[in-house]
């Protein structure tokens, strides 16, 4: 389900992020032409590595950094000091691949994924850990505001996932309650720009199980039962215009969108084994495997983020008779060997059955490419 445009999302993401030599500044994602939750999400993470490095230094010191014009002046820093930070490539490609799927994941179950995601650490948190790891999360603003907001009046400084869970059922069913089935369907309008990229269209269509899902998330059966029994029909996918007009249909017969009484989330089993990013600065979101890939799969994104558009567009074409789909399927299979000598050896069966030339420039240049992403995983 979305498996295609998600990688396709990173790939393309990877290609138009350029960076400098072996690193990637935050400046040059920001300037990309990739979509805004990603943008949203390596600013966040940047910031929230330079809050926490500055709060140890300020901890200890013995000058005054609360002081008004101290801290206008840090604000004015901070923002060169996150612009210009650069993650060395390897680490922002992980990085992205995990912040892809775990958008991926809010996009379609924000109540669930935002549970999830903020307490993979504690239990409980305090209001401020909450704001700082809140800002993450780029679509859906109105949901961000509803809680920062609830926080702020109600003076709160501690939340558990149990009582988070609650006030985000509450607070998410209350503001869908008593909208139009058309305005219902644009607040979904995020997720569908989002897997609308590259090619920005407005007339991408998402498949009928992920809106399933993400009305089970908000609690809404009504729409739900009614989305099932449209995917009984053979209905694969709906337009945003279309779902709206569904879900009118479905007020009209069952009045207002009730997301009913509350049900805590599944604790996913990925809680007990947190995604390991080697030498990560402190501050940053721990993203569950389950929100980032399994392995096999990260090694095959990341030998699609390893060839340029052009060598790409030469490959399909000259060593894979101008089928895109079985060149994925090629490096997602590569992606899955723990050894050069064995993609190697499926290379040349792949050569040897499409009747590539081994010598040929496409074919070495492949090879080359796909050699050197083996020697890095030494």
């Amino acid at each position: 389900m979305l498996e295609q445009e998600t990688d396709t999302i990173i790939h393309t993401a990877s290609q138009r992020i350029t960076g400098t030599g072996d690193s990637v500044a935050v400046k040059d994602i920001l300037a990309a032409e990739i979509p805004h939750p990603i943008k949203t999400f390596f600013r966040a993470d940047v910031e929230s590595m330079l809050t926490e490095e500055l709060r140890q230094f300020q901890k200890n010191s013995r000058f005054n950094f609360q002081h008004p014009e101290v801290r206008a002046l840090q604000s004015q820093i901070n923002s060169v000091v996150v612009l210009n930070y650069s993650f060395p490539r390897h680490e922002f490609q992980v990085r992205l691949d995990n912040a892809v799927h775990m958008l991926v994941n809010f996009l379609i179950r924000p109540q669930w994924t935002l549970a999830s995601v903020l307490f993979e650490d504690e239990r409980k948190i305090s209001s401020a850990t909450l704001g700082r790891l809140l800002k993450y999360f780029g679509p859906y603003e109105y949901l961000r505001t509803l809680i920062a907001h609830y926080v702020q009046e109600k003076n709160i400084s501690t939340l558990t996932q149990a009582e988070f869970s609650k006030l985000v059922w509450r607070m998410d069913g209350e503001y869908i309650r008593r909208k139009a089935g058309d305005e219902l369907a644009r607040v979904m309008l995020p997720m569908y720009d989002f897997f609308d990229f590259p090619k920005n269209s407005g007339a991408k269509a998402l498949p009928t199980k992920a809106l399933i899902r993400y009305f089970e998330d908000k609690g809404l059966s009504s729409v739900a039962s009614r989305l099932e029994g449209e995917s009984s029909k053979g209905k694969q996918d709906f337009a945003l215009r279309e779902l709206g007009e569904v879900l009118e249909e479905v007020r009209r017969t069952t009045g207002a969108f009730d997301a009913g009484a509350f049900e805590p989330p599944p604790v996913p089993e990925a809680k007990l084994r947190p995604l390991e990013v080697t030498s990560r600065p402190g501050g940053q979101l721990l993203i569950m495997p389950s929100f980032g890939q399994v392995h096999d799969r990260s090694k095959g994104v990341q030998i699609l983020a390893a060839i340029e558009e052009g060598d790409r567009q030469r490959f399909i074409r000259k060593i894979f008779r101008q089928d895109e789909p079985s060149f994925r399927s090629a490096i997602e299979t590569i992606g899955k060997m723990s050894s050069w000598a064995d993609a190697s050896n499926f290379i040349d069966e792949n050569f040897n059955k499409n009747g590539v030339d081994p010598h040929s420039w496409e074919a070495t240049r492949f090879v080359e490419l796909i050699s050197q992403q083996f020697q890095t995983k030494k």
